[in-house]
Order: C-alpha cells, then sequence, then structure tokens
C-alpha cells in the first residue's frame, strides 16, 4: 500500500518534522555576528558558542519526561503547546538584550524540541504500521534534511543583513499551530485499550529500544563530525574556504534526504538487518575516503556517503526501536530514542577532537572506519534476530 503524501495529518507531521533541525542550524550563520555584538560582555566567547548546544542538552534531559506526558495527557495538546512556546521563545533572540538572557530561551527551545519530537514519533508508530510506518519515518528523514538546507539558507543570508534577523525564522511555527489544531488527533481508542491492558502484555521491548537507543548514540557521534570537524580538516589540506565547507556539509544533509525518500522501499527488499548493513557500510566507506582526502573533491564525495549513511540508519533504527513497544508507551519510548540522538550530538565533539588530537586526522578516519565496520556486522546480527523475535510475536497475536 502506498503512502497517502496529500493526507492532512501526514503533511502536517512532516512539516513539524522540519522544525527540530531548526533548534540548532537557524542561528549558526548569525555566531560570528552576535560574537560581535557581545563582543564587550564578560565570557562572550564561550556564552556564544554555547548557544548552539544548549538546545541539544535541554532535549536529553527532558525528552523522556516529555515521552511520558505524551503518553499521559495526549499527543496533539502537547504538540500545540511546544509548537506555540517554540515560536516565542525561538524568535525571542532578535529582541533579548543580554547573552544569559538569549541562553535561557534556547534552553525553553530545546525543552519543546523534546516536547515534538517525542510526540511526532509517537504518534507516526500510532498511525502507521508494517511498510506504511518505515516508508513515513524515510520522509520524516527526507523532510528533516531539506528543511535544514532550507533554514540554514535563509538564515544564512539573514546573517548578512543581521545577526538578529535569523532568530525571526523561528516564528515561522506559529502558522503550523491551525494545522495541527484540525488535522492531528489522538488514537484514543488504542490509547486507552493499551493503557487498561499493556501491564499484561510483555512483548520484550525494553532491550530491543535499548540496542536500537545504543546504535543510534554511536551513529550520531561518528556523523556529528560533519559540522564539528570537517571544516578543520578543509583548513588542514588547504581548502581555508568557509563557503566550500557549508557546501560539503550541505551535501551531505541532501544524499540524506534522497535516500530516506528511497528508504521504505529499501527495507521492504533487503529488511531493516540489511539497511543497518548498507548504511554503516557505507559510512565505513565515507570514514576509508576522508581518510586518504587531500583535495576538495574528495571532501564532498565522503560527505555525499555519510549522507547516505544518515537517511538509511536514523529511520532504520527509529522504526525497529518503536516495533515492539506498546501503545501506551511509545511517548517515552520515543523519548529515549531521542535522547540518544541529542546525546551523541552533544559529546561527538568532545570524543573526536581528543582522539583527531592524539592520531591525527588521517588514522582517525581509519578507526573510525573499524569502529563503523563493527557497527554493521553488530547492528545486522542483532536486528536480524530481533526480526525473528517480531515475526514469532506477531504470529501469535
Amino acid at each position: 500500500m502506498k503512502l497517502k503524501m496529500l493526507d492532512a495529518s501526514a503533511l502536517c507531521l512532516l512539516m513539524i518534522s522540519t522544525l527540530t533541525v531548526m533548534s540548532n542550524a537557524t542561528i549558526a550563520p548569525a555566531l560570528p555576528g552576535l560574537a560581535n555584538e557581545f563582543s564587550g560582555t564578560t565570557s562572550s566567547g564561550l556564552l556564544v558558542k554555547m548557544l548552539l548546544p544548549i538546545p541539544a542538552l535541554f532535549v536529553v534531559i527532558f525528552a523522556p519526561i516529555l515521552g511520558w506526558t505524551a503518553d499521559k495527557f495526549g499527543r496533539k495538546n502537547q504538540i500545540i503547546i511546544a509548537t506555540i512556546v517554540f515560536a516565542v521563545t525561538g524568535s525571542a533572540g532578535a529582541q533579548l538584550q543580554s547573552l544569559e538572557s538569549i541562553l535561557i530561551s534556547r534552553a525553553i527551545l530545546g525543552i519543546c524540541v523534546a516536547g515534538l519530537m517525542t510526540a511526532v514519533t509517537a504518534l507516526i508508530t500510532d498511525y502507521y504500521a508494517g511498510d506504511k510506518r518505515s516508508q513515513f519515518m524515510g520522509l520524516q528523514q527526507a523532510f528533516s534534511n531539506i528543511g535544514g538546507i532550507i533554514f540554514i539558507v535563509t538564515a544564512g543570508y539573514l546573517s548578512g543583513i543581521s545577526a538578529r534577523l535569523p532568530f525571526y525564522i523561528y516564528a515561522m511555527a506559529i502558522l503550523l499551530v491551525p494545522l495541527v489544531f484540525l488535522s492531528i488527533h489522538d488514537n484514543q481508542k488504542s490509547h486507552k485499550q493499551s493503557v487498561s491492558n499493556s501491564d499484561d502484555i510483555d512483548t520484550g521491548w525494553k532491550f530491543p529500544l535499548l540496542g536500537c537507543a545504543i546504535f543510534i548514540f554511536c551513529h550520531m557521534v561518528v556523523f556529528y563530525i560533519l559540522p564539528t570537524q570537517i571544516p578543520f580538516f578543509m583548513a588542514e589540506i588547504g581548502v581555508a574556504d568557509p563557503s566550500l565547507s557549508g557546501l560539503a556539509i550541505g551535501m551531505s544533509t541532501l544524499t540524506a534526504a534522497i535516500t530516506g525518500v528511497l528508504f521504505g522501499k529499501l527495507v521492504t527488499k533487503i529488511q531493516s538487518y540489511g539497511v543497518a548493513l548498507v548504511g554503516f557500510l557505507f559510512m565505513s566507506l565515507a570514514m576509508l575516503v576522508l581518510s586518504q582526502a587531500t583535495s576538495y573533491s574528495l571532501v564532498m564525495l565522503g560527505c555525499s556517503l555519510m549522507g547516505v549513511c544518515m537517511g538509511l540508519i536514523m529511520p532504520n533504527f527509529m522504526v525497529k526501536g518503536m516495533e515492539l513497544v506498546p501503545s501506551a508507551k511509545r511517548g517515552l519510548a520515543s523519548g529515549v530514542l531521542t535522547s540518544s540522538i541529542f546525546i551523541g550530538q552533544f559529546v561527538s565533539p568532545f570524543i573526536t577532537s581528543s582522539l583527531i588530537s592524539k592520531f591525527g586526522y588521517s588514522d582517525f578516519y581509519l578507526s573510525a572506519m573499524v569502529f563503523t565496520v563493527i557497527l554493521a556486522i553488530a547492528g545486522t546480527t542483532i536486528l536480524k534476530k530481533q526480526s525473528s523475535i517480531t515475526s514469532t510475536f506477531n504470529r501469535g497475536n
């Protein structure tokens, strides 16, 4: 069965998914301008740098909590509240007069992102099953990446006029509130049944969920090399133009979007464990290319291969992580998976920077290649076993 792309609820969930990318990407081009504006402020250098990671930290802290509230009080209400507060706190940075107040607004923004991601993932699992769920998760990944490209390009243009203008992009989220109100509906019947029966059902969901969270975390630690290390690596090999590093990173986003669209068809043909194998091997190949890169063309190739991995691995392990979770626990489960994404993003620069300083870029990339080959083997083995368990469970029900 094909997914109905013009369905209002499907379109709404995809549009909401683009907001989660905005939490970091939107103000990235404005950071140099903000640093100049607040140059006279004590510790301004550190505070400006903290504007990017602070939302991710609060996503990590609040995602499990807001996953629980999505189960307890409903997905729709949480999305509406989070979207409104997202628009207000995100755009507040355009008017706030101190770095400390902007940091606070960014922290609240991270809480909103946690609320959106957990509720949206739970709703996707409520609405879709089987191949449809895989197709939609792939489309969600594609929309997120396309949104990232649009927002970062727009923010780059606006930051050339004023460092404060990119903050207003967040206000666009308010336009989605009427669409959410009209098109999103909690699956109340399924939810009530699951609340009453979930204690009696043991689907063995906790360990598969934890395993998928670990794989997502490991993937993000390696993938986040792109925004945190590639610009410095390019400078070391003699490519100093910042716009070229942005183009290389943007290429990974583009290939991730394209691959995300194809994810549903691919998982139908080679199963989730096959997708895990292909995805991580693409990342291994990317690391090999970067280890030998001495030109911009090879860096572009490596980044493109990394994007293929992102487009496959993220929806694959999100789908598998939620597969066995009872309906009453889907919000909580999506909170665990969401936290794993942002923990990986948060710790990646600390892990990779220390390894690069010790081994150098080339040996670091080769080490990362070996690590991702191990992930490919482990992911394939574990998901194949989980698929057998899932088939057995489905036959028994």
